[in-house]
């Protein structure tokens, strides 16, 4: 099945050098939701983490959270394809946003993520709300871990919830990055 891409309102996307990280339209979530297919979609695109993460982030409302927080695509800017997906589990609780985010396998090791990372925590942080901008990682993910501590994020021991990595306003690295 087939899906069109409406929008109800204008976006408020994220441009970095490459990408366009576009507030995921109702269309985009219900067909993640649902496991349907948009045109416009990397061939690879969705991951079973971008189902899981459609489905919490509907479930917990994120996909009518703060501009700043809300639930995105991740589109490359020259072929206009989502390649995947980034946002925050949670609206931020005690001055923390977690997020959470995946590039499709054909789109790996290109910085995507890293560029994805670090453009959504620049706007997070931007947050009167918001004080740092937290990532959990498996212990044996070290392909994620890399990723993180490439973006500036620091690790940090959270007894119980596995590897934390958390990124402080003052530890932005320089938007060249």
């Amino acid at each position: 099945m087939t899906l069109t891409p409406e929008r109800s309102a204008p976006s408020t996307s994220v441009l970095t050098e490459r990408l366009r990280l576009e507030t995921m339209s109702p269309a985009e979530m219900d067909a993640l939701i649902s496991q349907s297919r948009l045109p416009g979609w990397a061939e690879d695109f969705p991951q079973p983490t971008d189902l899981d993460a459609a489905r919490q982030f509907f479930e917990q409302g994120l996909h009518t959270a703060a501009p700043a927080l809300a639930t995105r695509v991740i589109r490359e800017q020259e072929t206009g394809e989502v390649v995947g997906t980034i946002g925050f589990l949670m609206l931020p609780e005690a001055g923390d946003a977690e997020v959470s985010y995946s590039v499709v396998p054909s789109r790996r090791n290109q910085g995507y993520a890293t560029e994805s990372l670090l453009a959504l925590s620049r706007v997070a942080l931007d947050e009167p709300t918001v004080s740092r901008v937290i990532a959990h990682t498996e212990e044996e993910n070290t392909a994620s871990q890399e990723l993180l501590l490439t973006a500036g994020f620091m690790p940090v021991e959270i007894p119980g919830l596995g590897l934390a990595f958390v990124l402080l306003r003052d530890q932005l690295p320089d938007a060249s990055l």
